[in-house]
């Protein structure tokens, strides 16, 4: 059952950068990475709600399953997004958008683990929050589908 559930995470993912891939050239990147983002905060819920309410496996199955999809479409496009606003930066911004996951799966890892084994609410709470703390940085960050200028210095002289 393991191998067909790992599977199955494989399985999202490809579909999920499959999406991407049929949707570029018909939208801008920036409403791609908008479609991915909603999509993985609305599965992300439904992962939390499962978990909350100790709902059926095949429910929570299912959305992981359009959870790890949504990622399937971000990754990508986030990377790419990333690096073309970086010019001449480009090699040092995927050098860090390259560690980036291992440094954020090392710290929330023990984290959905605190409950014990037997527990999947810390991994609903986890990734909901995850998901919450990308949309909120990209309304935050982003306006209009480009980065959000750094406030001038002012100068007292």
């Amino acid at each position: 059952m393991f191998s067909i559930l790992f599977a199955l995470n494989g399985i999202s993912l490809m579909l999920g950068a499959q999406f991407e891939k049929r949707l570029a050239g018909r939208t801008t990147p920036h409403t791609i990475f908008q479609i991915g983002l909603l999509s993985s905060l609305i599965s992300s819920i439904a992962v939390l709600i499962v978990v909350l309410s100790h709902g059926p496996l095949a429910a929570l199955v299912f959305s992981l399953f359009l959870s790890n999809a949504s990622l399937g479409i971000v990754g990508p496009i986030s990377f790419t997004l990333a690096i073309e606003s970086q010019g001449h930066m480009a090699g040092s911004a995927s050098a860090l958008l390259g560690i980036l996951p291992f440094l954020l799966g090392s710290i929330t890892s023990p984290l959905v683990g605190m409950a014990g084994e037997y527990s999947a609410i810390p991994l609903g709470v986890i990734i909901f929050a995850t998901s919450l703390l990308a949309v909120f940085f990209n309304a935050v960050l982003i306006k209009n589908g480009k980065p959000v200028p750094a406030p001038q210095e002012i100068n007292l002289d």
